[in-house]
């Protein structure tokens, strides 16, 4: 099964870590076919067994020396997320924050509620999808703000990498038949 993992951190304050070595250390876990993409953490790779989430946080922590919460999604979940997005980049730009589980559904409309316009956040699954005016418009939405209100972590990510990743790493992958609704890594507590 292909599954990519968006890392939420692979530098902090004077440790930088390169994205070689981030190849590296998930190809001596025993994954394959790893490739990254763009030097913002995200990690493509195969995988016979679904992978286990904390143990890959765990050992990245110790390796690296920082910790880095890790978001899994495989290609089904990749596609799913691309078929879910509620707005046409015409809006505007929009951004992705994989979270670590489905937020609670009062915690889902609480964060919705405080988008400001022009802006929009629509909580969708494990997802929070973001609407902003522009790329060079600022923001007043922080992702600190979203994940005190839902309560759960998140890393975010431009749409744009999303479908570059589906398109040139999870599209050209055959349509063989799965077990896909496999947790995310992680389940809710």
């Amino acid at each position: 099964m292909r599954y990519v993992a968006f890392l939420r951190a692979i530098n902090t304050g004077n440790r930088r870590v390169k994205m070689v070595d981030v190849a590296r250390f998930f190809r001596d876990r025993g994954y394959t076919n790893v490739t990254t993409y763009i030097a913002s953490g995200n990690v493509i790779f195969d995988s016979d067994l679904p992978p286990d989430v904390e143990q890959i946080e765990n050992a990245f922590e110790d390796e690296f020396l920082f910790r880095s919460e890790v978001f899994l999604r495989d290609r089904d979940q990749i596609r799913s997320i691309l078929g879910r997005v509620p707005w046409t980049e015409v809006d505007g730009v929009i951004e992705v924050s994989l979270l670590e589980y489905p937020p609670i559904p009062e915690a889902a409309t609480a964060l919705e509620a405080t988008a400001v316009q022009p802006e929009k956040l629509v909580v969708s699954g494990s997802e929070v999808f973001f609407l902003r005016a522009g790329k060079d418009v600022p923001t007043i939405h922080k992702e600190s703000t979203s994940m005190q209100i839902l309560g759960l972590k998140m890393t975010r990510r431009g749409l744009a990498t999303v479908v570059k990743i589906h398109d040139r790493f999870i599209l050209p992958e055959d349509d063989r038949p799965d077990s896909s609704s496999r947790a995310r890594g992680r389940s809710r507590p």
